[in-house]
């Protein structure tokens, strides 16, 4: 029975991947492949990990672009509505300013553009359900808008050279 040592292999990767981390204080992935210009992928780094290239040396917060959806909603009447019994609905001082905003707003228009629309730097969902309950406002189409996501990321740094 002999005991055969694997040899290891070093790739065109594990080398740039080396080269980019050497004399840093380390990098995340999506920053080895913009420094590498490869298209890195995570079993790349647990590749050079297990060949002792390199190892992850802490984490860091990052953020990046991208959408997320929410509704949209589409103004109907100020009007005082009535209950199925005929009864007028109470209408709130808050549930008043929003008819008022909302009137003045092209629809659709999301919470966002309510918002700004008030004065305000964020509005709830909950200042606009009662209204849509009651029929002044009704809910339209899901709509995407920007947003930034943030996640926290493996930071990797050099341990020695591919040979």
């Amino acid at each position: 029975m002999s005991n055969k040592v694997k040899e290891i292999v070093f790739t065109d990767n594990d080398r740039a991947i080396v080269n980019a981390l050497r004399g840093t204080e380390g990098m995340t992935l999506a920053e080895l492949r913009e420094a590498t210009g490869l298209d890195l992928k995570p079993g790349h780094i647990t590749s050079a990990k297990r060949k002792g290239l390199i190892d992850r040396i802490g984490e860091r917060e990052v953020s990046r672009e991208t959408t997320r959806e929410v509704s949209s909603y589409i103004f109907v009447t100020s009007d005082v509505l009535t209950n199925e019994s005929g009864k007028a609905f109470n209408y709130t001082d808050g549930e008043k300013a929003v008819l008022a905003a909302a009137s003045s707003i092209d629809s659709p228009f999301i919470l966002a553009d309510l918002a700004a629309a008030m004065g305000k730097e964020k509005l709830g969902s909950g200042s606009i359900n009662g209204l849509v309950k009651k029929g002044n406002i009704n809910k339209g189409e899901p709509v995407e808008v920007p947003a930034v996501s943030k996640s926290s990321v493996g930071v990797y740094g050099y341990l020695k050279d591919a040979e």
